[in-house]
C-alpha cells in the first residue's frame, strides 16, 4: 500500500471497529497471526475480539477525531497516528484518551499494533478504556 491506500484502509477499520464496534468485520482488517501491545500489555487477535466485545457493553458512543499526526513508512508498511477518541459510557459518564498507535501493515491486513494511550480526563475511570476485556 501507499500512504493514501494506508490511511483510507486505517479510517475505514477505526469506523467499523472502534466507533461501529463491529465484530464480524474484525477479519477484514486483521491478520489471524494479528496481536497488538497497548500499554505494555500485549494481547493476540482472540483477546482483541474479546476487548471490542467488552467496549460494545460498556459504552455508548465513541468518537474517533482526526488523526492529528501521521507517518507512513512504504518499505516498512508501517503506519503511525496520534488521535483522541471521545468515550461516552453507558453508565453516562465520558472521558477523552489520547493514543499514538504504530500499525504493521501486510497486504490489505493489519499484522501488529503497537500503542500507548493517555486518559486527558476521568484519569481514573478511563485509563485501561484502551485495553479493558472481560
Amino acid at each position: 500500500m501507499n500512504k493514501t491506500e494506508a490511511l483510507q484502509f486505517l479510517t475505514d477499520m477505526y469506523n467499523d471497529i472502534v466507533v461501529g464496534l463491529n465484530l464480524e468485520k474484525i477479519p477484514v482488517y486483521f491478520s489471524e497471526e494479528y496481536y497488538q501491545v497497548t500499554d505494555g500489555v500485549k494481547t493476540n487477535k482472540e483477546e482483541f475480539t474479546k476487548h471490542i466485545a467488552t467496549l460494545k457493553e460498556m459504552v455508548e458512543k465513541i468518537k474517533v477525531s482526526p488523526f492529528y499526526d501521521t507517518l507512513f513508512d512504504e518499505e516498512l508498511q508501517t503506519m503511525t497516528l496520534r488521535y483522541t477518541v471521545d468515550v461516552t459510557k453507558k453508565n453516562g459518564n465520558s472521558g477523552q484518551v489520547e493514543l499514538i498507535a504504530i500499525f504493521e501493515l501486510e497486504g490489505h491486513k493489519i499484522l501488529r499494533c503497537n500503542e500507548i494511550s493517555c486518559p486527558l480526563n476521568n484519569a481514573d475511570e478511563f485509563k485501561e478504556i484502551a485495553s479493558v476485556s472481560n
